[in-house]
């Protein structure tokens, strides 16, 4: 008995790693396979509407040739942190003619009761074959397949925006800017907003883009009535009137992270 099931594993294996099988089931799994997506108990809890997973929360049989961007990658990274049960398979049809035509081929089509016999191990068989071997192999490549696809459809958009920033011609400095036939670029001031801690952030940079000086203001943007934040946020007011006119920026940059970038483009102004 034991060494019947060392032979009818030593012929799955063999059958597994034939390279024309693999092939085709490789062929007709990238082209039928499917996804589905259901989250765990702990997912289930922590994935809402407004979650960065909830567009994978629930998919149902999602063909792998329908993922064009890197919705994948959000899929790994859910399945990694245990919020997301994935799996990737053949549907039941297509599997079923997969068995039938490998039995078909792999099959006796003797009648006689030894040739029956033989049958019904050499199905055992490929049920080993693929069940055991082939179709696990064939989820691994798709996975690998889908990152891979995934990575490089970000990169892409990526480069896109890298283009799209790198395009934009340098700032032209208006004619009556100080010493500006004297400097190869424009003085500039960057502005980073902050909810306090960190504070509101000013630098400025030299015509190399050397960092010159920095100024935390962190009542810059206070909406408080409170006497003491007023006082506050006059003084961040003062101080960077003052830091502006020591350093004569040509240039000021906000980096517009969130709703609060607008009313500190207005602070600005107020200054």
């Amino acid at each position: 008995m034991c060494l019947l099931i060392l032979y009818l594993l030593q012929a799955a294996v063999e059958i597994s790693c034939e390279p024309c099988v693999r092939k085709h089931v490789r062929s007709i799994f990238m082209d039928n396979a499917v996804v589905s997506t259901s989250p765990t108990s702990d997912g289930n809890v922590a994935i809402d509407a407004f979650h960065q997973f909830a567009v994978v929360k629930w998919l149902r049989d999602k063909p792998l040739t329908r993922f064009e961007d890197a919705q994948w990658l959000l899929i790994q990274k859910a399945e990694e942190e245990k919020l997301l049960q994935v799996t990737i398979k053949l549907p039941e049809s297509v599997l079923n003619k997969l068995i039938a035509d490998s039995n078909d081929y792999y099959l006796s089509d003797g009648v006689s009761k030894s040739a029956q016999l033989w049958n019904e191990q050499r199905k055992m068989i490929l049920q080993d074959a693929f069940f055991g071997f082939l179709l696990p192999s064939m989820e691994k490549e798709a996975r690998s397949l889908l990152a891979s696809r995934a990575k490089s459809w970000l990169l892409m958009e990526y480069g896109k925006l890298l283009s799209d920033k790198v395009s934009v011609a340098p700032y032209q400095r208006k004619e009556n800017d100080v010493n500006s036939d004297d400097e190869a670029a424009p003085r500039v001031m960057a502005c980073c907003w902050g909810p306090g801690k960190p504070p509101t952030t000013f630098v400025m940079l030299d015509s190399s883009g050397e960092v010159a000086d920095t100024l935390d203001a962190g009542f810059l943007s206070v909406r408080s009535q409170n006497v003491n934040d007023q006082q506050r946020k006059r003084n961040d007011q003062q101080r960077l009137l003052k830091f502006m006119t020591d350093h004569q920026p040509q240039v000021a940059v906000l980096g517009g992270v969130n709703l609060s970038c607008t009313r500190l483009k207005d602070d600005i102004y107020e200054v």
